[in-house]
């Protein structure tokens, strides 16, 4: 794989050059597999936490580090919840989307190999979740991307299709560094319910994933103090609800679960996953896969459409723009 040079001049593009508006009535129709409507993945969020981080800033920011009291609550998940979330999915048959903080790939083996044998995809959230990339340069940034690929490679044998930012941060550049190194999906744009291309500077094929902050157990249940089953019945209003839009619209859309298995890992919140995913097998329109089966589907039958839509639109606006520039 060749990559852009290091010192490579071109400036980045603006959000608004990289994400076209483009409502979703009227788009190409984004057809899923078997004729299903909903695709859902789900993403356990499994981290890593420097116990004496860079900067010495606690998970929490709440003291200086170490801060065993938070540090210690994360490290729950790997120790005892991501085993019992492992056991849960495999029970259910649900294809899983391990964000992971990579450095756990060397530093909890077994970990390691449980994603291995359950066959998950692996998904980057960085190195680990306390080393986000707010002020990389380049250089810098993209260094952070090899190192990333390295270790999946060394340790998984195989390449990243895609990233959630280590604490959903980036740079002006990442989504081009990430097209450049053969990523084909970005979760960090939670815009949408479908995915949708992103212009890079090189001209790579990069799709925004929608991920959930609204589906996701750290700021329902952990932020806002909500008990478990409202995360349970936030799950079932959304499914319903796209499921009856997309036979309403013939708009496929997407659903993503996000869970970290220090919350839902707890023994009196498993049995709420439990039922999370009692609902994502209860209905035969919805298509359960990974996040890169996803974005491969829809690279392959409705990305060059949306697109060219998307194009579309830019154009007749930028001509209505025009005579009342020109006029002023």
């Amino acid at each position: 794989m060749t990559h852009a040079p290091a010192d490579r001049a071109a400036a980045p593009l603006r959000t608004d050059d990289r994400l076209v508006y483009a409502p979703l009535p009227g788009r190409p129709p984004v057809r899923w597999p078997e004729g299903r409507t909903l695709a859902v993945w789900h993403a356990p969020n499994v981290e890593h936490y420097d116990f004496v981080p860079p900067g010495g800033v606690s998970p929490q920011g709440r003291v200086a580090a170490p801060d065993v009291q938070h540090y210690m609550h994360r490290d729950f998940g790997n120790r005892v919840g991501f085993w019992r979330v492992l056991e849960l999915a495999r029970r259910y048959e649900i294809p899983s989307t391990v964000s992971l903080s990579l450095m756990l790939l060397e530093e909890a083996p077994e970990i390691r190999e449980a994603i291995l044998a359950a066959g998950w995809e692996v998904m980057s959230h960085g190195i680990s979740n306390l080393r986000p990339l707010y002020g990389f340069d380049e250089a810098a940034e993209r260094a952070f991307l090899e190192q990333s690929l390295a270790l999946t490679r060394r340790y998984l044998g195989r390449n990243l299709a895609g990233m959630l930012g280590p604490k959903i941060s980036g740079t002006d550049l990442t989504t081009d560094l990430m097209a450049e190194h053969g990523m084909i999906y970005h979760a960090d744009w939670i815009h949408d319910e479908q995915p949708r291309p992103l212009r890079t500077r090189g001209g790579g094929r990069l799709v925004s994933m929608p991920y959930s902050y609204m589906l996701n157990d750290v700021p329902m249940l952990h932020a806002r103090s909500h008990p478990g089953h409202v995360l349970v019945e936030l799950v079932r209003a959304q499914v319903n609800r796209q499921l009856a839009d997309a036979e309403r619209d013939g708009q496929g859309r997407v659903a993503c679960v996000a869970t970290h298995p220090f919350l839902m890992g707890q023994p009196h919140l498993v049995g709420h996953l439990e039922e999370i995913f009692e609902i994502l097998r209860s209905d035969d329109r919805i298509w359960l896969a990974t996040a890169q089966e996803i974005a491969e589907h829809y690279l392959a039958h409705s990305y060059d459409d949306q697109l060219a839509h998307a194009q579309e639109l830019a154009d007749r606006h930028r001509a209505r723009l025009a005579p009342a520039r020109s006029a002023s």
